[in-house]
């Protein structure tokens, strides 16, 4: 009975182990930068999109998309005994990295906490930034004023260094025009209304979220052909 109760000890004791072994870390913007400054052998990772991280990324940062099919392939290029220090646009493509690292036998991982948008909203630094700074920004109050006075509403999330948003622009200003009376789109530049991304909780650019009597029906990212995003639109007519 006693090597049995002994058994159960130690299997729970190993179990327990293991689940903290597999967790990575969630630090805020200020913990990220001084457990980064203070880790000589820190690798950090940028998730992102090719285009997002070429409008601005943290300094000395690699950039493997967390979306390509050989993500787990290029990861292999990262040392697995050296931490990771890996973010996003605002968390969740990096929160779904952290752990398929961690899967792979990653043994430290630290997770920025809000992503590139908060570390850049807190003013820390960046390199290769192309933010426009004589862009409108939206207040979550705004965007709620503007449901509330229109029907059918389409919140455009972009940003002027994204490659797919800046080729899809000719589309939405034409189906802007088309549709005049009957949806209203709001162009929401991501650098200048962070508030806005947030509380959408929007990850990736370009982003479409499709609003009907102030609740969301549809949300879609990426890259959309013109008949695609016409009929989801239109849809809600």
């Amino acid at each position: 009975m006693k090597n049995i109760i002994r058994t159960f000890i130690f299997l729970t004791i190993l179990y327990t182990a293991n689940i903290s072994i597999s967790l990575s870390q969630v630090l805020s913007t200020d913990e990220f930068q001084k457990k980064y400054s203070e880790t000589s052998n820190a690798q950090l990772l940028d998730v992102r999109t090719a285009g997002e991280y070429g409008g601005g990324h943290l300094t000395k940062a690699q950039n493997i998309d967390y979306r390509s099919p050989d993500f787990i392939q290029k990861l292999n290029a990262l040392d697995k005994t050296k931490p990771v220090f890996v973010y996003c646009l605002s968390g969740g493509r990096s929160k779904a990295a952290a752990e398929v690292l961690k899967q792979n036998g990653f043994t430290t991982v630290y997770d920025l906490q809000g992503g590139y948008l908060k570390w850049t909203a807190s003013n820390l630094p960046v390199e290769g930034s192309k933010e426009n700074t004589n862009a409108k920004g939206y207040s979550k109050t705004d965007i709620e004023a503007i449901l509330k006075e229109n029907e059918v509403v389409v919140l455009d999330f972009f940003a002027s260094w994204c490659g797919p948003c800046i080729k899809m622009m000719p589309t939405v200003d034409k189906l802007s025009q088309e549709l005049t009376g009957k949806v209203k789109f709001v162009k929401v530049d991501a650098n200048a209304s962070k508030a806005v991304i947030e509380n959408y909780k929007v990850d990736e650019i370009p982003t479409f979220i499709i609003f009907k009597n102030g609740k969301q029906v549809k949300r879609t990212t990426g890259y959309l052909e013109e008949k695609v995003l016409q009929k989801m639109i239109t849809n809600q007519l």
